[in-house]
């Protein structure tokens, strides 16, 4: 008997303590209203957070029916008059704030009937439980390290939690990985008690040790929280930083030169070599080339192979000097670097490749046309000549032209000077010519001579040409050429320069007539051996 009434009374306590603990539960929800007022008529749904609240039914006595699904399936229904709440599960909550029956009202008399035509509303408040949600912030000093700077030799980090979700959460746990770096103060595992809804926690320091990696490597910091809701459902939230650590070597090559100079003027160039790494780098093979447009003043090889200890500096790896070709704005090729490692890895790397130089000065070209190439004794030539200043600043054109002996000036001029403006300033002038003489005559190409303000200087001349006057050219026994001009600029004749440019190459034809006499012997001699065959 007394076994049964021990049996009785700790079954009475167990109920009673789980019936308190479930009471507890409860009033510990955190409810979180997401609808205020929402007017629902009869059959009317309404969604939140999953939950489907419909108003299933009215009675004329101010009551509606209230449903509560979720994914097609009826989980509760009350009925619920203004004043009245109920809930399912301790997650979804709706509470009537009115309910009215909504009858159509006539006067009759002066006095107020209701119709049997009514169209009955409820206003609801719907609450949802609320839930914890944590932000974790992981936050470093710097989000690139450099091993090989002692400043950079420790990585200090700080992680703080913020619940800015709808509940507290309970029995927290704070986990960080370091992503295999050492832990050199702090620790990597936290506990709270509990983190209320808007709290933040203190920060969580600790301090790792930086690697010295052979090549640029990413770190993901990672920190993750667990959690228990009040109804002991778990959560887990995760906070990271990435960081970068450099690697442990660094080669920099640097080229120094002037960044404007004017034609005629050297370039003179310069390239260093830093080892500003923590490690030995051997057998760097050095490579550099030659700019657009300009040329070596004296022969140099760019091509060297060397070593570096660390933090040594090899200055004036090469050396030397460039002649400007053309004015302009230039773009210095890239140098190469190759090399070995300690740990017998290969490298290579390359110096700056956006190095700009501008050269100023003009640049004369110049163009001499004729209008036909086969004449008759007698006939006119004409001639024209265009000088044209293609570079970046003005300069004097003095342009001469000579007529050839074998021809006579009938008009026009063949000479001129004028200042021709940068980037395309140009004069032209026309003459015509009797060709007075057969043959094959060399017409010769035609001078200019020009000058800047900053007294660079030069000559530059144009393509001769050549004319066919009297025979036409295919009985001369002589290819035939198209009529039409040859141009001329200083890269075609002197390709270092616009400098002392010149000359004209000498052009030996047929002696004038002598075809004619050629071709007479031929018919006689012809002649002649028909008649012998007639004998």
């Amino acid at each position: 008997m007394s076994k049964k009434i021990v049996l009785i009374g700790l079954l009475a306590f167990c109920i009673f303590y789980v019936l308190s603990m479930t009471a507890f539960a409860a009033s510990e929800i955190e409810w979180v209203e997401k609808k205020d007022g929402a007017k629902l008529y009869w059959g009317n749904t309404i969604t939140v957070e999953g939950y489907e609240v419909k108003a299933e039914d009215f009675n004329e006595d101010g009551m509606v029916f209230v449903s509560i699904s979720k994914d097609g399936e009826k989980l509760k229904t009350s009925p619920l008059t203004a004043g009245l709440e109920f809930e399912y599960n301790d997650e979804i909550k709706v509470y009537a704030q009115k309910v009215d029956p909504n009858y159509e009202i006539i006067k009759k008399d002066g006095k107020e009937f209701k119709t049997g035509n009514w169209n009955p509303y409820a206003e609801l408040d719907i609450l949802v439980r609320g839930k914890p949600n944590f932000e974790i912030n992981v936050e470093t000093k710097k989000d690139k390290y450099d091993s090989k700077s002692t400043g950079d030799s420790r990585i200090d980090v700080a992680i703080k939690i913020k619940n800015k979700g709808e509940a507290r959460a309970e029995n927290v746990v704070l986990t960080v990985d370091t992503a295999g770096l050492e832990l050199l103060t702090g620790k990597t595992k936290h506990t709270y008690t509990k983190i209320l809804k808007d709290e933040t926690t203190e920060y969580v320091n600790l301090t790792l040790k930086a690697p010295t990696p052979w090549e640029d490597t990413n770190f993901n910091i990672t920190a993750t929280a667990t959690c228990l809701d009040v109804k002991g459902n778990k959560y887990e939230f995760v906070g990271s930083k990435n960081i970068t650590v450099e690697k442990k070597w660094d080669l920099v090559i640097s080229r120094s030169f002037p960044r404007e100079r004017h034609m005629g003027e050297p370039v003179y160039v310069t390239v260093t070599a830093r080892n500003r790494g923590i490690c030995n780098i051997n057998d760097i093979v050095l490579k550099d080339s030659i700019i657009s447009n300009m040329h070596l003043q004296q022969d140099t090889t760019l091509d060297k192979t060397f070593s570096l200890v660390s933090g040594e500096t090899a200055e004036d790896v090469f050396k030397y000097t460039l002649i400007p070709e053309k004015p302009g704005e230039f773009t210095f090729p890239a140098i190469t670097a190759t090399f070995t490692l300690p740990n017998g890895d290969d490298g290579s790397i390359t110096s700056n490749n956006s190095e700009k130089i501008t050269i100023y000065g003009p640049y004369i070209e110049v163009t001499k046309t004729i209008d036909k190439q086969q004449l008759d004794p007698g006939d006119k030539l004409t001639v024209t000549v265009t000088a044209k200043n293609t570079g970046n600043v003005d300069a004097s054109v003095t342009v001469t032209d000579t007529v050839p002996s074998e021809a006579k000036l009938i008009s026009g001029e063949t000479s001129f000077k004028q200042v021709l403006g940068s980037k395309g300033g140009s004069k032209t002038i026309t003459y015509i010519m009797q060709m007075n003489k057969e043959g094959e005559i060399e017409i010769p190409a035609c001078k200019a001579s020009f000058l800047d303000l900053d007294k660079y200087s030069g000559e530059v001349y144009s393509e001769p040409h050549t004319v066919y006057v009297g025979t036409p050219m295919t009985l001369e026994g002589s290819s035939s050429q198209p009529e039409g001009s040859t141009d001329s600029n200083q890269e075609k004749n002197e390709p270092t320069s616009q400098a002392n440019t010149g000359g004209t190459e000498e052009d030996y034809g047929d002696t004038p007539g002598f075809g004619f006499f050629l071709a007479a012997a031929g018919l006689l001699m012809g002649a002649g051996f028909i008649r012998k065959r007639n004998i």
